[in-house]
């Protein structure tokens, strides 16, 4: 079943809205990312201007993770 453009939103969250849901510092979550706990699904761009995007699911899991390593 094809997903609406809605529904694919509600599933796909920017760096910002991913630290903030998962309840971690900017400086945690890069921790993360650097031990490849999570891996974002697209990237554009370098240094500040840089765009990560992240799936819903994935930030659960690392919510899981961290609760239980």
């Amino acid at each position: 079943m094809k997903m609406s453009k809605e529904e694919f939103l509600e599933q796909i969250m920017t760096r910002r809205e991913a630290e903030s849901y998962v309840g971690m510092s900017n400086v945690a979550f890069q921790h993360h990312i650097r031990n490849k706990n999570i891996i974002p699904c697209k990237e554009y761009g370098v240094g500040r201007g840089k765009v990560q995007l992240f799936w819903k699911d994935d930030l659960n899991k690392l919510k899981e993770f961290v609760k239980n390593p």
